[in-house]
Formats: structure tokens, sequence, C-alpha cells
């Protein structure tokens, strides 16, 4: 039979402490107080009640264990914790919540956390307490929403000492704000080691593609080279040829029916142009490879930020023209500053995003080159924003790699080496995750600005 009391109206734990302002703690924190605890109850071979609910039990089921050897009677509110009696709640106001309880003679203590409150860091809402009044609260709260008679049959078999318990409360406090602050500490270092180790890698792959790719550039580029010239070679000829050849030559060679030999040349014209454009478009694309597997050098200067954009605008504009696609440009910095940056790697980024959105683009549509800064304000964004059809999910995984691309013609290159050119500068190049139509690239820079008096 359920026993009525007077904190019947809480509905969670958490309810029961609304007087006392949560901390948060790491993951790491509570795991190391939890064994603490029972530790001191195994160590000592405490006589003693535990209550435990946990979510991930195979991190202490270790431990647990150990209590089998020991006075302790253990009621588990959660189905994973083995070799327990069990205490069945439906309550949806322990769903998400953790908690260790311990009611021992010379040493009661509890742990709570709810690991639906954590926030982004893995920071979890919770606290921890050695205080015999806090101990007794829960326990009671356990006992409302879900009676166990061999509970309350256990409890009275344990005498506390209260001075005891609170002479450790404090020092209990002190001891865990310190573990918390080495904790996140630690994670803290451990991110950057990871981000530092992720860029490592990425570098090798880079330099490893780039060595590849200048080994084969310079080993295609001497034959390509000299395809290119004899094609050049054979088509100046021709070309000669067919000057030198009279229009009465052509007359007599229709008359004897000669014709074909006017059809072959002009056949032999086509195809030595044919090879020296293909020749062409592979010597600009072993220049691409070249460039991208070099180690990328700035020549930084005090430059105009709006001029670099304004030129590269002026000279795409006639081809958004051309295909009716407006191209609109807007400035939100202030006039009387500069950025240091090398304006033609910039130029280079910029351009090569402006393209990508005019060929994604149809008539009617609108592109956005928009320069502002960032919500921090410490950097510059450039953003570059298109109506098309936008990027799947799957290809924004992809496509900054090298070598990845969705176009027929493409070389796969120009947005990893734009990503290259500001990452050199301390910036980026993202894709905006809340675009909702179309595409949008943040090219970003550091906001070394530079006052220079009114222009």
């Amino acid at each position: 039979m359920k026993k009525t009391s007077k904190y019947s109206p809480k509905t969670s734990i958490r309810d029961l402490f609304d007087y006392i302002e949560p901390d948060s703690y790491t993951r790491q924190t509570l795991a190391t107080i939890f064994r603490c605890f029972l530790e001191t109850i195994i160590e000592n071979r405490y006589p003693s009640v535990i209550l435990a609910r946990l979510k991930n039990s195979q991190v202490f089921q270790g431990l647990l264990n150990r209590l089998k050897y020991t006075e302790s009677k253990v009621f588990a509110y959660s189905d994973n914790i083995e070799g327990f009696d069990h205490i069945i709640t439906d309550n949806p106001g322990l769903e998400n919540d953790e908690f260790l309880v311990i009611v021992a003679e010379r040493f009661s203590a509890c742990i709570y956390w709810n690991e639906a409150d954590s926030d982004v860091f893995g920071l979890c809402e919770g606290f921890c307490s050695m205080n015999p009044d806090d101990v007794k609260l829960i326990t009671e709260f356990l006992q409302e929403v879900a009676y166990d008679k061999n509970v309350e049959k256990e409890l009275p078999k344990i005498l506390q000492d209260r001075r005891n318990n609170e002479k450790f409360t404090t020092i209990l406090r002190k001891l865990v704000t310190n573990l918390e602050s080495r904790q996140r500490d630690l994670i803290c270092a451990n991110t950057e080691l990871k981000d530092l180790y992720q860029k490592t890698v990425h570098s090798e792959k880079l330099t490893a593609i780039g060595l590849l790719c200048s080994t084969i550039a310079h080993e295609l580029r001497n034959p390509l080279g000299m395809i290119g010239l004899h094609a050049k070679i054979i088509s100046t000829h021709l070309s000669r040829y067919s000057e030198l050849v009279s229009e009465s030559q052509i007359m007599e060679q229709v008359q004897n029916n000669s014709l074909k030999n006017k059809e072959i040349l002009e056949s032999l014209m086509i195809s030595a142009n044919s090879i020296s454009n293909a020749s062409e478009n592979l010597e600009t694309l072993l220049t691409e490879l070249i460039d991208y597997s070099r180690p990328m050098s700035l020549e930084k200067s005090e430059t105009n930020l709006e001029k670099t954009l304004l030129e590269v605008i002026n000279l795409i504009k006639p081809s958004f023209e051309t295909n009716n696609i407006d191209l609109s440009f807007k400035n939100r910095l202030n006039h009387n500053y500069k950025v240091l940056f090398d304006s033609k790697k910039v130029h280079q980024a910029v351009l090569n995003i402006v393209k990508n959105a005019l060929e994604v683009s149809k008539a009617g549509d609108k592109v956005k080159v928009i320069v502002d800064y960032n919500n921090e304000g410490d950097s510059i964004s450039i953003k570059i924003s298109d109506e098309g059809p936008g990027i799947s999910q799957e290809h924004r995984k992809k496509i900054f790699t090298p070598y990845f691309t969705t176009k027929k013609d493409g070389t796969g290159l120009g947005l990893a080496q734009a990503r290259k050119i500001m990452e050199a500068h301390g910036g980026n190049l993202l894709i905006s995750s809340t675009s909702t139509k179309g595409t949008t690239f943040i090219l970003s820079l550091p906001a070394e600005l530079i006052y220079i008096g009114a222009y």
C-alpha cells in the first residue's frame, strides 16, 4: 500500500530540490563521484541500503557486483542493473533521472543528474550531497512514486550519524569543484588535440595528393607540350596551304572531280584544331593540379576589400546579363577601413564561387554577394547566395574534398582551392546550414582592420 507524504505533489527528484540551484557537471565528474561513493561503502564494509537508477550501467556494473560481498542491499530502479532487486516504476518524472542514494551508519550520500538537460558541451545538470536530510528526502520520494516494502523494512536498520555526514559535506563540495574544473580543462585539451590531429591528417592527405599530382603533371607536361606544339605546326601549315590554293585551281579540281581533296584538307584542319584545343585544356588542368599541390604562400597588403570584390563582379557580370541572371553586390562594412589580405588569392576564391553560382542559376534567378561582419565581430564574411537547386546533405560532406565534383567537365579542385585560400588567411569557407533555397557559401576573413581615413 502506498503511503502519502508531504512531498506527494512533487513529480521528479529535481522538483524535490527546487530550492537548490543545480550545478553543471561533466559525465566524467559524475562517474568519478559515483565510484568514490561506492568505493567508500565497499572498502569500509558499511551495512547500507543503496537505491540506484542508471541508463548506462555497464560502466559501474563491476563496482555494483562487488557490493554483493558486503552487507549492502541494492535496489535498482532500472532493468539494466543486473543481479539486484528491481523496483518497477512508470513515473514519467523519473524517465530521464539518474541517481545513486546511499544510506549507511556513518555515511549518507546522494548524487543525481538529468542527461536530458545536457548542453552542447555534454554538461549535465545535477547535484551531489552528503546531507542525511537530502538522502531522506529522495528516499521518501522514491517510496512515494514506487513503493517497495523491502526498502521500508531495511531502512530502519541503519542508524545514521548526522555529525559525520554534515562535516564532510563542505569538503565534498570543494573536492567536486576542483574535480570539475580539471575535467573541463581536460575536455578542452582533448578537443583541441582532436582538432589538431584531424587537421594534421587532412594536411598529410593533401600533401600526399599534391605530391602525386605534381609528379603526374610533371611527367605529362613534356609530352603534352610536344603534342600541342606539333598540332599548332600542322594547323599553321594547313592554313597556309589552303591560302595558296587559288580559286582557279579549286575550279579545275572540281572539273576533274577532285573536290574530295578539299574536304580532306578541311577535315585535317578541324582535327588539328581539336588536338590543339584539347592540349590547351589539359595544360590548364595540369596548371590547376600543380597550383593546388604547392604550399600556399600569401602576399598580404592593406587592400580595399570592396575594390577586389567589385573587380570580380565587373569581370563576370556580362556573363550574368547574357543569361538574364541578376547579380547584386552589397557592402555593409565601414568604408573607412581596409582589410589585410592577398587580393589575388581572394579574387580567385570569390570568382570561383560566383562562377559556380552562375552555372547553377537559370534565367530570372538572383545571385547576391554581401559583405558584413560576423556575429562575434572578429572576422568579415563574404556571403554568396544563389537560387539554384541547392546541394544535397550527402554532397555537402564531400563538396570541399579535392577532385570531388558533380560537374560533367569539372576538376573538383575549385572549391578545395578556394577553401585552402581562405584557411591560409586564417579564415574558412563554409556552406550555410540555414539556407532554405539554393546555396549560400560563406567566406570568412579575420578582421584585421586597419584605419586609413576616408577615401
